[in-house]
């Protein structure tokens, strides 16, 4: 599967199909909720979501934990999904805008939290991005970031393949954490959570071939085929330990 053909429309509701209405991350809601609750977000809390997607975990952190939020996400037709859902559902206190987040504008000290998962593994030069976070951070804000690492060396043929063949400018994560103090920020912590990604995949792919029948009438046995086999590439290179999911947070 290309980067073009997973980030398609098509692509990005074949993920929601797995992790649930408006969502597109591993172990949603419940990781949002950990993560937040982690962070003791108080009412009124400005979040930048960096990667919004479909709008989950936007309408949670408006709902839940009364945040005002704004998304951002480069897919077009994902940015007016989410606002189509929420003019349907009446959530309040988002914004959701498309483009790409190098090119977005904000002034100092706009948000408190910026928040991320699973998207700036897309980006190869974090330097100049993780610049602008701290820009747009207010003093004592916080960054929080999942996304995938790499571990040190080269890896399986497998997961060459699979990240080449994927477009992933995958690093380790302690260079991505040094990344992130480069631009200023503190108490940078990082969390291996491969582990739970490997629970998680597993869990995934078991409830995705319980019902394949529903994935295959919602899509196609084509699509099931694709779907299944990236997912079991993921899951034997995060088992192998060459790909690692990693929590990044930091502070202002």
């Amino acid at each position: 599967m290309s980067n073009k053909e997973q980030y398609s429309l098509n692509g990005i509701f074949k993920y929601e199909w797995i992790f649930g209405d408006g969502f597109l991350g591993y172990g949603e809601p419940e990781t949002t909720n950990h993560l937040i609750e982690q962070m003791n977000w108080k009412p009124g809390t400005r979040v930048l979501d960096v990667g919004s997607g479909l709008g989950g975990p936007a309408f949670l952190m408006s709902s839940k934990y009364k945040a005002v939020v704004t998304g951002v996400d480069l897919t077009r037709e994902t940015v007016q999904i989410a606002k189509n859902r929420q003019d349907a559902s009446g959530f309040k206190n988002i914004d959701f805008y498309q483009g790409d987040i190098h090119q977005m504008k904000w002034e100092e000290n706009a948000f408190d939290v910026i928040w991320s998962r699973e998207t700036l593994l897309h980006v190869p030069n974090k330097d100049e991005l993780f610049q602008k976070f701290y820009s747009w951070l207010a003093p004592g804000g916080a960054l929080m970031i999942t996304d995938y690492a790499r571990s040190k060396g080269s890896g399986s043929d497998k997961f060459e393949n699979y990240v080449k063949e994927s477009g992933y400018p995958l690093i380790e994560s302690t260079t991505y954490a040094d990344h992130i103090k480069q631009a200023g920020f503190r108490d940078v912590n990082v969390r291996d959570q491969t582990d739970y990604l490997v629970q998680l995949l597993k869990e995934n792919l078991k409830m995705f071939e319980d019902n394949k029948q529903e994935f295959i009438d919602r899509f196609s046995e084509e699509d099931y085929i694709s779907f299944k086999s990236r997912w079991e590439l993921k899951l034997d290179c995060s088992m192998d330990k060459d790909m690692k999911w990693c929590w990044f947070s930091a502070v202002k």
